[in-house]
């Protein structure tokens, strides 16, 4: 099939006008969503406020919070980070999921924190923030093995919980 003058300079002319219009939008400031860097490259994390009765539960968020970050490339500084976040621990429970002949067989940990994010002057706070997954563990065996599984289900949550205010973080600061 061959191309006559006119077909051929009207192949010419669209193949122009797409790549004009390629330009434009690219021209435009059209980019993906975290293409960019972050704003900041490093992080302190003040001491979590623990006001529930449950011992500890501060040291281990905290240590959740830093392992966190830096997974995320994102320096963790004991004072003077681009960011500084604040957190508490507002709730801390054990409820009942599982129960034969009203014998405790299964418990889910549920637990809130509320956070507060100062970069420059600029505060960011997020309510009520907890683990997107149910987080549960087996209350069978003995008193050690339940203690321990609700030890190990305690450091998952907060390990949920610290990826969740890990990527709120990322996502605040990536608009």
């Amino acid at each position: 099939m061959q191309f006559g003058k006119s077909q051929i300079k009207k192949i010419y002319i669209l193949c122009f006008v797409f790549l004009i219009c390629c330009l434009l939008i690219i021209s435009c400031g059209y980019e993906f969503v975290g293409s960019r860097p972050l704003t900041f490259n490093s992080v302190t994390i003040k001491p979590v406020r623990n006001d529930t009765f449950e011992p500890r539960l501060e040291e281990r968020m905290h240590n959740a919070l830093s392992n966190e970050f830096i997974n995320q490339g994102i320096e963790v500084k004991s004072a003077g980070g681009d960011v500084t976040l604040e957190s508490a621990i507002n709730v801390f429970a054990l409820g009942a999921i599982g129960a034969v002949d009203e014998t405790i067989k299964e418990q889910e940990v549920v637990m809130h924190v509320d956070l507060k994010l100062i970069s420059n002057g600029k505060v960011t706070e997020f309510k009520e923030m907890s683990s997107p997954i149910k987080i549960t563990f087996q209350t069978t065996g003995t008193v050690s093995q339940s203690v321990a599984n609700k030890e190990a289900a305690t450091d998952k949550a907060c390990m949920e919980i610290a990826k969740e205010i890990v990527s709120r973080t990322i996502i605040q600061y990536a608009k």
